[in-house]
């Protein structure tokens, strides 16, 4: 008996989604990564959950550089905290 023969089938969704956010961040040994991998290609709701997980991590990972603060908005602020005012 191998190990890759049983190690997909007592492998559940439970156990691959409690190890989804390390896989993805590369953080298992391989053999768990493995695991995780063989069940996810084999589960659709689990695919699901992991595609939604990468989108969410590269989410925060992206530079929030091109988000800025409108010109009336910021000018609105400074002045406010200049004249240590906050009404309208």
């Amino acid at each position: 008996m191998t190990p890759d023969t049983t190690a997909a089938s007592d492998f559940d969704c439970e156990a691959a989604l409690a190890q989804l956010d390390d896989y993805l961040k590369r953080e298992l040994t391989p053999e768990l990564a493995e695991r995780v991998r063989a069940h996810v290609e084999a589960c659709a709701p689990c695919l699901s959950q992991m595609r939604y997980a990468e989108r969410f991590l590269s989410l925060l990972r992206a530079p929030a550089s091109d988000v800025r603060c409108p010109d009336p908005l910021r000018l609105r602020i400074a002045d406010a905290l200049r004249t240590g005012g906050g009404g309208s």
